[in-house]
């Protein structure tokens, strides 16, 4: 049996036995915390800090007005939108009719940006920010992102290729639980990368999310990311890769060929991965 069949056949194995829980294998190293105002580092509270808290796609809990961005030298990236949040503020109203003074409360409302995911130039601001290491992808994926004029950026708590950009995004180095799980996580966004247009051409610009052709390119590149890790002498995480893949299950039952195919394309994109 040859390595990529072994390695097919432990990963068919680990999603038959269905028990799988997928977990993140990284986490911020940034200005975490309570939701709190970059400039002032004060915590917002109340339903505020449950509207801002509650993001799930967010590195760090720094948030700043357009103003503020401004202010400490950076900006809002466009296109992003904001949380709006409120604060009550009372008011010395003279009633016309009485001539009794009422304290009225009033709400006044702003609209508020997350340092990381929303603003560019802020990351110096950020508690912890000193303390971010340079992040190394392993000489096989460098090698490869440099060949192909990929652009790697490490930011934010979220691991995506942009076909559009042609840029695959990662959190950093440091905030993966050891170096293995980095490369594995950047393997299978390096996978995505190789059915661009310009490579490929695996990549359907129709695929929403959910669909079958989005569950197939999953497929195609958490096989292909195993690959690479056994090239890479990374022991796969059969079982983290088996509980990624269940979400898409119904979709692997209805196709019952669709683990050999993948399986194809993913050896494809591994030889072109290596020149071949």
């Amino acid at each position: 049996m040859k390595a990529y069949d072994k390695i097919n056949a432990r990963l068919i194995t680990a999603l038959e036995n269905g028990e799988n829980v997928w977990r993140k294998t990284w986490q911020s190293v940034k200005d975490y915390g309570m939701p709190h105002n970059l400039a002032t580092g004060r915590n917002y509270s109340g339903a505020n800090a449950v509207l801002l808290g509650m993001q799930d796609d967010v590195t760090c809990q720094a948030w700043t007005t357009y103003k503020g961005a401004v202010k400490l030298g950076g900006n809002v990236k466009l296109g992003a939108k904001g949380t709006t949040v409120f604060f009550w503020q009372f008011k010395d109203i003279k009633d016309k009719a009485t001539g009794i003074v009422k304290n009225v409360p009033f709400i006044k409302t702003y609209v508020v940006f997350n340092a990381l995911r929303d603003c560019e130039g802020l990351e110096d601001k950020l508690k912890g920010a000193s303390e971010v290491e340079p992040s190394n992808p392993s000489e096989a994926l460098g090698g490869y992102l440099e060949r192909e004029s990929i652009n790697l950026t490490h930011t934010g708590n979220s691991a995506f290729y942009s076909p559009s950009n042609d840029s695959i995004t990662m959190p950093h180095e440091q905030a993966f639980e050891n170096s293995g799980y980095y490369n594995a996580v950047l393997a299978h966004e390096i996978i995505h990368s190789t059915g661009h247009t310009s490579r490929l051409k695996r990549l359907d610009k129709q695929a929403a999310f959910g669909s079958s052709s989005y569950a197939f390119e999953e497929l195609v590149a958490e096989i292909g990311a195993c690959y690479l890790c056994a090239q890479m002498n990374i022991e796969p995480d059969f079982n983290q890769s088996a509980a990624y893949l269940k979400g898409w299950a119904s979709k692997l039952k209805e196709n019952q060929n669709w683990f050999t195919s993948a399986g194809s394309k993913a050896n494809k994109a591994l030889q072109f991965i290596q020149g071949e």
